[in-house]
């Protein structure tokens, strides 16, 4: 009976003198800041698609922000349209000429950073603007895959899906 009460005693002793705030107040995740060389790359590759009226789309620095074996996966339609980042800027080439297209800007209004090593993941929900910035022409959510390069930050893939009538953004993918 004295054993059992002196290992109990020991054991709140050990427990009373462990720094539980730690433990309680530590984030469930960990969060990458927002001034990160991950968001950065993110936003320039936003940058890299818009231009405003009277300036001409840069589509040869698009593929600056991507690695070669870039994959963009777009859920736009029924089924998933999969392309090279080549191909991708021949198809945004085309849409711009094809729709008369002289201003394009989208950005990021929600993002989330997760990130272990070089490998990064950020869920970035957008919006676009097509000819006039005073109407949101579209709304959705970019999943962008990242990896760590010699020369920083490089997106290896992007999947993205459109928001309609049946599928809309959900409040905690945008601010708050």
């Amino acid at each position: 009976m004295m054993k059992t009460l002196f290992t109990c005693l020991l054991l709140a002793i050990i427990c009373a003198s462990c720094d539980t705030k730690v433990r309680i107040n530590a984030p469930e995740r960990y969060q990458v800041p927002e001034d990160s060389a991950i968001t950065k790359a993110v936003h320039d590759a936003y940058t890299a698609i818009s231009f405003k009226k009277g300036e001409n789309p840069r589509f040869s620095e698009i593929k600056d922000y991507f690695i070669p074996q870039a994959q963009l996966i777009n859920f736009r339609g029924d089924t998933a349209q999969i392309t090279s980042i080549d191909q991708f800027t021949e198809l945004y080439k085309q849409f711009v000429a094809a729709n008369h297209i002289n201003l394009f800007y989208e950005e990021e209004i929600f993002g989330r950073t997760e990130q272990f090593g070089r490998i990064a993941h950020r869920i970035s929900t957008y919006k676009t603007y097509l000819n006039r910035m005073d109407t949101v022409e579209e709304r959705g959510v970019n999943s962008f895959q990242l990896i760590k390069t010699k020369t920083g930050w490089k997106v290896s893939s992007i999947i993205w899906d459109v928001e309609r009538p049946a599928l809309k953004v959900p409040g905690y993918y945008l601010k708050k």
